[in-house]
């Protein structure tokens, strides 16, 4: 049975085009809701190509800062194209630089980073790990920061137990860099004793619908029957496979499959910071929410199952290394690919 579920496998619906409350997700953002495969429900599967006349009947946890998931089982119908994506700036206020001196030199932020972001989830005493990896421009004045480009270069999710799930998200990273950024996220860098304090503002990330609409956390996330039509919101085919959301590739030792979901979560950076002056770690908190939206055909009905933030604040974590001059430069395209590149030699530790 799924976690957080009495129901018996019998007495749940299979492939009629219903829908049913699943458990907390663990959305990882700049992280990924993550399937925990685990020992579930018989096989049931989903064929996408099918078409459905018929709304699908939704309940739906928005969840916001507590988290929550919703999942679906019936064709997805006829699958449209996605809409361009928005301007990189669309609602984002940069004020101009002012010329201020940072508090103290030992704890400037002002340049280029990469970021390494790793949080843990578990369902079931399985534990996953989802890297998340960001470029950020940052322009550090007085004890305020801000990210003045940040781009969204992609996510995996490792297995850390026999049983957990891998998930290969790769074909949606174009559109996670093109779509999603961080440009505007405001924070704090300041001395604090023998070392730094760093605080970067809450901010949401959406995968696989409307952005900015869903970027706000009181508008749920659409059910399978809503895709962005006619200027409205919706989800989307991000990844542009013809499978609505993102498409996870999950694998485990006991169930594999795709499954097509959109994801709505939050980080928050804040804490005392451990390194140097060019390569630090910092403590995040995190939670979301995910909608599965259908499976590719053969693919078991275990892959919906999520998770929810371990326990242990120490598992989430960033980790910061100062790019030099001619890392990680050229078009965002180039940028992204040299960031994923460069994350297993600047910062391994955030491998983990």
């Amino acid at each position: 049975m799924l976690k957080g579920s009495s129901e018996p496998c019998a007495s749940r619906t299979g492939v009629s085009g219903s829908r049913r409350s699943a458990p907390l997700v663990a959305a990882v953002a700049a992280m990924v809701g993550i399937p925990a495969i685990i020992a579930a429900c018989a096989v049931d599967t989903v064929d996408p190509s099918q078409t459905s006349t018929k709304p699908t009947s939704t309940t739906t946890d928005p969840g916001g800062s507590t988290g929550g998931s919703s999942s679906t089982t019936g064709g997805t119908g006829t699958v449209p194209p996605p809409p361009p994506p928005p301007p990189a700036d669309a609602g984002v206020d940069i004020p101009d630089a002012t010329g201020t001196p940072v508090q103290d030199p030992s704890c400037d932020m002002n340049g280029r980073w990469l970021v390494a972001q790793r949080v843990l989830a578990t369902a079931i005493g399985q534990d996953q790990a989802a890297h998340n990896w960001f470029y950020y421009e940052i322009r550090h004045e007085g004890a305020n920061t801000i990210v003045t480009k940040g781009l969204h270069c992609g996510f995996e999710v490792i297995k850390k137990s026999a049983l957990s799930a891998a998930v290969d998200s790769s074909g949606a990273w174009t559109a996670l860099m093109e779509r999603s950024n961080s440009n505007g996220r405001k924070g704090t860098y300041v001395k604090a004793g023998a070392g730094c304090n760093l605080t970067l503002a809450k901010e949401y990330v959406v995968r696989g619908a409307t952005v900015p609409y869903y970027l706000t956390p009181g508008n749920p996330l659409p059910a399978k029957d809503k895709p962005a039509l006619n200027g409205q919101p919706g989800w989307e085919d991000w990844d542009g496979d013809g499978n609505p959301g993102i498409s996870l590739k999950a694998s485990s030792a006991l169930a594999s499959g795709t499954l097509y979901v959109e994801q709505r979560d939050w980080t928050q950076y804040s804490g005392a910071t451990s390194g140097t002056a060019t390569k630090f770690k910092v403590s995040i908190t995190y939670n979301g929410e995910q909608v599965a939206l259908g499976r590719a055909a053969g693919a078991p009905q275990a892959i919906e199952t999520a998770s929810a933030p371990s326990a242990d604040a120490t598992q989430h974590y960033a980790w910061f290394a100062k790019l030099a001059d001619g890392q990680a430069t050229g078009a965002d395209a180039e940028i992204c690919k040299a960031v994923r590149t460069l994350k297993d030699t600047l910062v391994p530790e955030a491998g983990q």
